[in-house]
């Protein structure tokens, strides 16, 4: 069972999967999402109270769900927004529950679209450094940091609940994530745990360095795997259906990215494999401190006694 199944399984909510496209495999979803069809909403009070505040619009799909729109400027910034779509698709590609994003044409005009996310709350109303949210937002670093995205702070992140009651956390808005850049913009520390990262004034993640210590590398095989099965050339396909009218050349643009990808993925790979263990190698090391703490206690009681 893939990542994808596996959530699947957990929602285990038949109208939450087809909502957000869990039943989809992701070069499904890119078709779907090309064939997007959008009509404007005439209430306001369509949209979310938070979206309205940023100036967000409402707009139908052709399923009849509630989408949040803003115009796009300039044809640069559709294509920027269209490769921010990328991100949401292996998103949806390694099992990661997120609200579907992506930039359209309505009626000639451009806009990028986020759909809507129905009952849900945000995460600042609960404590996420705690189950089931801190573990959630630990492997969900993986993503954001291959995605470049330095702006990740509560308004990112929504919870809603099943019809059994059980609580999941959705990642949305990928405005900031950056999809171009060759250079790595986000680097591990050297030694222990943590990151170097180009935005400071931006989050990369809810959580601190130290609410990663003790964990195994078991907690983020399933995620890293996901990565690493995407080839390049479903990369670059997923590029050249995403980028094709919006850019001159989008089989160029669609191999950069792809390569970008690889690159930024095989480091993040590499970083999380050197810096957490498995589980047995971490009781061990756990074992090994208790004994060396419990010798340098006998040894001070000897010299105590001398």
């Amino acid at each position: 069972m893939d990542e994808q199944e596996k959530l699947v399984a957990d929602v285990g909510d038949p109208d939450i999967v087809r909502y957000f496209y869990l039943d989809k495999k992701t070069p499904e979803v890119v078709e779907f999402l090309n064939g997007l069809q959008l009509s404007l909403s005439m209430s306001q009070d369509d949209v979310p109270f938070n979206a309205q505040v940023k100036s967000y619009a409402g707009a139908y799909d052709q399923d009849g769900d509630l989408w949040i729109i803003k115009p796009v400027a300039s044809a640069e910034e559709m294509l920027y927004h269209r490769a921010c779509e990328i991100a949401y698709l292996l998103d949806h590609r390694t099992g990661t529950f997120a609200a579907p994003t992506t930039a359209v044409l309505i009626k000639g005009k451009r806009y990028r679209a986020t759909k809507v996310v129905p009952k849900s709350v945000q995460i600042s109303s609960y404590n996420y450094l705690e189950e089931p949210f801190i573990n959630l937002l630990r492997v969900d670093l993986i993503n954001r940091w291959i995605f470049f995205d330095e702006d990740r702070n509560p308004n990112n992140y929504l919870v809603i609940t099943n019809s059994k009651n059980r609580q999941f956390m959705v990642a949305i808005d990928y405005d900031k994530a950056d999809m171009f850049s060759e250079a790595m913009k986000i680097t591990g520390l050297p030694g222990k745990f943590g990151w170097l990262r180009t935005e400071k004034t931006r989050f990369l993640t809810l959580l601190r360095p130290e609410n990663f210590e003790g964990i195994s590398i078991g907690e983020f095989e399933g995620r890293l795997c996901a990565f690493a099965s995407i080839s390049r050339e479903e990369l670059v396909e997923m590029g050249q259906r995403v980028f094709t009218g919006f850019c001159d050349d989008p089989s160029a643009i669609a191999h950069r990215v792809a390569e970008n990808i690889i690159r930024r993925r095989d480091y993040v790979d590499a970083y999380f494999r050197s810096m957490f263990k498995a589980q047995v190698e971490n009781q061990d090391a756990c074992q090994d401190s208790e004994y060396s703490a419990f010798g340098q206690s006998f040894l001070d009681m000897h010299k105590r006694k001398m």
